[in-house]
């Protein structure tokens, strides 16, 4: 073969999508491990303000009138309900619920700051990630093998997989965003008592969720790093003349292992905490 077309060839199918698959893949973990540190306010500051100076202001004039509303339908429960007596104990249950959601109501941003800020703070420290080997040790045959076999397909994969990780980070945020938005209509319904005030328990609960799923990330890309760096697929007698398949294989299962892990973090949590 001409050592031109060789030469081609080589740069097809072993430099672009190695050296790009590598690129993609250390800018994106090097961009998420950035992005665990951020808390909401940091994250995008326009973005916060946007939501706590024209959003949050909306949605507190509707949560305001929602107080009364539901204090009057935990009072015509109450009413209705022949089983049980109103008595002192009822009111003061009552009274004392209005007033923790006015309180909360008051509070709630500066709450909700706090628990951002340690969320991504804790995320810091917890957060190790070390950097996959992609390059190989061994220029041998199974080097060119892999790349001439699998190169492209190995630039999807950590293409595909960079951005799952990046999505699943960038994806929280939005949502963090839109529970502080929700946070003054879901804590009026705390007042209404047995059955309404679910609608409250389940904001907490995906806040709660949502708040620590960068703390959940970050141990699990911190555990499974450790883990999936001690994987090994070599294959003994081959291992001789195709130790750059080898090592390329190995990059290749730590990406997806690390991806599968992240993704599943949330579930984790959820069902850990029954959140």
């Amino acid at each position: 073969m001409p050592d031109w077309v060789e030469g081609l060839l080589g740069d097809l199918f072993y430099g672009p999508f190695f050296v790009n698959a590598r690129a993609m893949w250390n800018w994106c973990m090097g961009l998420c491990t950035g992005l665990m540190t951020k808390s909401p306010q940091a994250f995008s500051s326009e973005t916060w303000e946007f939501v706590t100076e024209t959003l949050y202001p909306w949605s507190l004039g509707i949560g305001v009138a929602c107080l009364n509303l539901f204090f009057i339908i935990g009072f015509v429960k109450a009413v209705s309900n022949f089983k049980e007596n109103i008595t002192l104990e009822l009111c003061i249950e009552s009274m004392i619920r209005l007033v923790v959601a006015n309180v909360l109501m008051q509070t709630g941003l500066t709450i909700i700051q706090a628990f951002f800020t340690m969320a991504s703070r804790l995320a810091g420290q917890v957060m190790w990630l070390e950097e996959i080997p992609m390059y190989t040790t061994e220029n041998d045959i199974g080097t060119h093998l892999f790349w001439w076999l699998f190169g492209f397909l190995y630039f999807i994969v950590a293409l595909v997989c960079a951005f799952i990780i990046f999505l699943t980070l960038y994806g929280r945020y939005i949502k963090l965003y839109l529970l502080v938005v929700f946070y003054p209509v879901a804590v009026p319904a705390f007042i209404a008592g047995r059955g309404v005030e679910s609608a409250t328990y389940a904001w907490l609960k995906s806040f709660l969720s949502n708040v620590f799923e960068v703390v959940v990330i970050a141990l699990v890309m911190s555990i499974a790093g450790r883990l999936i760096s001690e994987i090994n697929v070599s294959s003994g007698f081959i291992t001789q003349f195709f130790d750059g398949f080898e090592q390329a294989l190995n990059s290749l299962v730590h990406i997806i292992l690390m991806t599968a892990s992240v993704k599943g973090a949330s579930s984790f949590l959820n069902k850990s905490f029954a959140l």
